[in-house]
């Protein structure tokens, strides 16, 4: 083995190492290109440690990006479109709901309280046998009992609006449509064929049949624009947060656990039914204009059209009990062709809003990246 000590190498600065050499080319063509231009830049790995604990090179221990995800969401699946909501969020904004719900009922019931020490009117309906019967009596007989009666069902809206403010899912437009929004022309749209429908039929079927009603008003006609005045502003509100809670609150909580839409229109159906005491055919009208409005909403991915049914339905049905032509509670029994009326009103009703949806090409879903 050779003793000689080994020649060191040479020592070359940080300025020499980087310096710009010409090749003989480019010098004879007078190259005058500033040397940081032409620095040899090395991609040198660095030996760290690794992110899954093994030493290795930094270029190739870096976790592979996960790739992004698009899911196409229903109407009912919408919980979905907010990553923060989880399984369970339905149910805590249930009991939120429940709760303002609760409160609010209290304030609107302090006054009714109240004013029987002042008018013994008032302490005969609430302390009668059946306080639900004498409410839906009194309510074309007082328009604060009228008031109160809509009113008590208007307030599921507020207590919805603040139970998802609380927990979600964002943005609360999702409630509405897959459009994350209101769809105001939509909306009108669907009014238009409904009032076509629902006035034009009856008045058809009542020129075949030959019957006609009298008018009997239950209110003097001084009090008449009272009951007008409600009828035109609380009725819709209470129409709107009965679609908000049955289908739009209950299908996204069922849309959330089922996939299926099937079981989100179906399931809300006889709890709207049940908050309805009719006779039986009354209640069966009830049930297909639930599962007809539920349809509607997956199909045209919104609450607009349910809307547009309930609040015509309703607006209608109340103007004629205010002049008296129609029996809006029910209380005087209902038969299989009052049904089969209604039935056939909301199907002509629910194939028209779809022939509608396909000509404007409305958007049914939601793509959502995660």
């Amino acid at each position: 083995m050779s003793t000689q000590p080994r020649e060191p190498y040479p020592r070359v600065t940080a300025l020499q190492e980087h310096q710009h050499v010409p090749s003989q080319a480019s010098a004879a063509a007078g190259d005058k290109t500033p040397d940081y231009i032409n620095i040899p830049w090395q991609k040198t790995p660095v030996n760290l440690q690794g992110s899954y604990g093994q030493p290795g090179d930094a270029y190739t221990q870096m976790p592979p990006a996960r790739p992004a995800v698009t899911r196409v969401l229903g109407y009912h699946r919408l919980s979905h479109a907010d990553p923060k909501t989880r399984w369970w969020s339905p149910l805590v904004e249930g009991l939120i709901g429940i709760g303002v719900f609760a409160g609010l009922s209290l304030i609107i019931t302090l006054p009714l309280l109240a004013a029987i020490f002042v008018d013994p009117y008032y302490a005969d309906v609430l302390t009668a046998s059946d306080p639900m019967q004498s409410l839906t009596d009194s309510a074309f007989e007082n328009p604060w009992m009228f008031a109160y009666l809509f009113g008590s069902v208007a307030i599921m809206f507020p207590s919805l609006w603040v139970a998802r403010l609380c927990l979600g899912p964002r943005p609360w437009g999702l409630v509405h449509s897959v459009s994350g929004r209101m769809r105001w022309g939509w909306l009108l749209l669907c009014i238009g064929l409904a009032v076509v429908v629902f006035v034009g039929l009856p008045m058809l079927v009542g020129l075949f049949t030959g019957e006609s009603q009298t008018v009997t008003l239950h209110e003097p006609p001084q009090k008449l624009w009272i009951f007008i005045v409600l009828l035109l502003t609380l009725v819709p509100v209470q129409c709107y947060a009965e679609e908000l809670v049955f289908r739009g609150y209950l299908m996204q909580t069922i849309g959330r656990w089922l996939k299926h839409p099937a079981f989100a229109i179906l399931l809300p159906a006889p709890l709207f039914m049940l908050g309805h005491t009719y006779d039986l055919w009354g209640q069966a009208s009830v049930l297909c204009m639930g599962i007809a409005a539920g349809f509607l909403a997956w199909r045209t991915g919104g609450l607009e059209s349910g809307i547009a049914l309930h609040v015509v339905n309703n607006v209608i049905a109340m103007f004629g009990g205010l002049m008296g032509t129609a029996d809006p509670f029910v209380q005087e029994g209902s038969v299989f062709t009052d049904f089969a009326l209604i039935f056939a009103i909301e199907l002509i009703y629910v194939l028209a809003v779809l022939w509608a949806a396909k000509r404007r090409k409305l958007q049914r879903t939601r793509e959502e990246t995660y």
